[in-house]
C-alpha cells in the first residue's frame, strides 16, 4: 500500500488499440500526494460490544473566566503532549482555543481521559451485499471512542468496463471521485485524502482514506481502509 494519499483528481485517458483497460487506470490520474502520518489503531470488521450510538448527550461544562481557560488550555497541551509520548503514533492535537465550544471546557481529569479514549479508537466497518449503481456506492464505518460511537459515510462513483475477453463481465476502469462525512452529532469529519491499490484482475478498489476527526477541542488523524467490489454484470458492493 503507498505510504501516500492522494487530494484532488485530474481524470485522463489513454487509448491503446487491444490493450487492456488496466493501463488505462493506471494513467488516468495524476495527483497532489499529501503525506499523513502513519496511525496505529484497530480496524474491526464487526460491530464492538458495550458502544452507544444513541444522541450524544451535553457534557458537564465549566463556567470559566478567560484567564482560567488559558490556564486550563495550558494543561490541556501538556496532556496531550503525554499522550503522544505513551500513544507512538498517534496523531492528535488540541484544537485553537478559539475553537473550544462551551461544553469543551471540563476538568483537566475528564480531559485526559477524553484523550484516552480517542488514542485507543476503533474503526469497523458495515458489512452489506447490497448491489449499487458504479455512480454512487455508499459505504458505512464507526469509529468507537469509549463507549461512545460516530459514523462515518463514504461514499464512492466509478466507471467500469465491459471485457469479452475475459468471459464476458464488467471490471473497475477507473475512480470518478471519493468522498466522506460525519453521520452523527457531536464530531466533525475533515477528509485529507485517499489511497487506492486495484486487484482480483480490476474488480476490486482498497481505498484507504485519510482525515481529521474533531470533538471535545480534540482532533486526531486516522485512516479508514475500505473495499469495493465490482459483480460480473457492472454493479458495486
Amino acid at each position: 500500500m503507498k505510504k501516500y494519499l492522494y487530494v484532488g483528481i485530474l481524470l485522463g485517458t489513454v487509448m491503446l488499440a487491444g490493450c487492456k483497460v488496466n493501463e488505462e487506470t493506471e494513467k488516468q490520474v495524476k495527483e497532489e500526494k499529501v503525506e499523513i502520518p502513519t496511525i496505529k489503531q484497530r480496524v474491526e470488521d464487526e460491530p464492538l460490544a458495550d458502544t452507544d450510538k444513541s444522541e450524544v448527550k451535553p457534557k458537564a461544562s465549566l463556567k470559566l473566566t478567560e484567564e482560567q481557560k488559558e490556564d486550563y488550555y495550558k494543561e490541556y497541551v501538556i496532556l496531550k503532549d503525554n499522550i503522544v509520548a505513551k500513544y507512538e503514533g498517534f496523531g492528535v492535537d488540541v484544537v485553537p482555543m478559539n475553537e473550544f465550544l462551551p461544553e469543551d471546557w471540563v476538568e483537566p481529569e475528564e480531559f485526559e481521559k477524553i484523550l484516552i479514549d480517542r488514542a485507543n479508537t476503533k474503526i469497523t466497518v458495515t458489512k452489506s451485499n447490497d448491489i449499487s449503481s458504479p455512480e454512487l456506492v455508499t459505504k458505512t464505518v464507526d469509529f468507537h471512542i469509549g463507549s461512545s460511537v460516530r459514523t462515518i459515510s463514504i461514499s464512492g462513483s466509478f466507471k467500469t468496463q465491459y471485457s469479452s475477453s475475459d468471459g464476458g463481465m464488467q471490471f473497475f476502469s477507473r475512480i470518478n471521485s471519493i468522498s466522506s462525512q460525519a453521520e452523527s452529532e457531536g464530531g466533525v469529519w475533515e477528509q485529507k485524502g485517499y489511497d487506492y491499490d486495484l486487484i482480483n484482475d480490476d474488480r476490486r478498489y482498497l481505498i484507504t482514506i485519510g482525515g481529521k476527526y474533531s470533538e471535545s477541542g480534540i482532533s486526531s488523524l486516522h485512516h479508514v481502509a475500505v473495499e469495493f467490489d465490482c459483480t460480473k454484470n457492472g454493479g458495486i458492493n
